[in-house]
């Protein structure tokens, strides 16, 4: 089975997906994928500087990525798609869908080349729980009839609380994946057997190897119990 994995190095192990997440983008919101979907269909067109600054890979590996057919080879062959939603939070400059690094003031090492027009400039929006639920029918429908799968963040504490603006993103893909009947997968539910400092980092973004381990083997699990191979 072929996987198109939209989303970040945490769905990384899956076995089989084709690697387009590594060599064009990390996805973290359903507009992100939105775009991504378009321009690996070829109907969206992605200027300089934006080829770059949209792309985390261009943008950690300083090029520009230029539309070639085997990403829309690989996006077509694909029998499922994993898309992992975790963020509301868009960077927008000039209408496209800016990868966060290019602008966010916690990566300064990855500002060094955005232009400066861009770094003064863009602007950041967070997406209603409504346009979160529009946008993934809007996937689904066009990714039909392949497969998807939406996978939430790690519902992480932070001094024993939950993080306010994860904790409403997930419970808010919960309740729309529920609505229509589309598979989610929340990794908090896989992983609150153990302790947090076992399975995700102190950053409370990237799951230590155990806890990677743990998850990857769900998935895999999941994937062989719910769709053909």
């Amino acid at each position: 089975m072929s996987i198109t994995l939209f989303g970040t190095c945490r769905l990384n192990n899956i076995p089989g997906h084709n690697n387009l997440n590594n060599l064009i983008n990390y996805t973290h919101t359903t507009k992100e994928v939105i775009q991504l979907i378009k321009w690996l269909k070829h109907k969206l067109y992605i200027p300089s500087p934006y080829n770059k600054l949209c792309f985390r890979t261009g943008i950690c590996e300083d090029k520009n990525i230029e539309f070639c057919n085997t990403y829309k080879e690989k996006y077509k062959s694909t029998k499922l798609f994993i898309m992992e939603i975790c963020s509301n939070k868009k960077y927008i400059h000039n209408k496209f869908l800016l990868h966060h690094l290019c602008v966010d003031k916690n990566h300064p090492l990855h500002n060094i080349t955005t232009p400066q027009e861009v770094l003064d400039n863009h602007t950041i929006d967070l997406q209603s729980d409504e346009e979160i639920e529009k946008d993934i029918l809007r996937i689904q429908k066009i990714l039909y009839p392949k497969n998807l799968i939406v996978v939430s963040h790690f519902n992480a504490k932070l001094n024993g609380e939950y993080i306010d603006s994860r904790n409403k993103l997930i419970k808010s893909l919960h309740t729309i994946c529920a609505k229509y009947n589309i598979h989610f997968i929340d990794p908090t539910n896989i992983l609150c057997h153990f302790l947090q400092s076992d399975i995700i980092a102190d950053d409370l973004r990237h799951y230590t190897l155990f806890g990677n381990e743990v998850f990857t083997k769900y998935i895999n699990n999941y994937i062989s119990t719910h769709f053909e191979i």
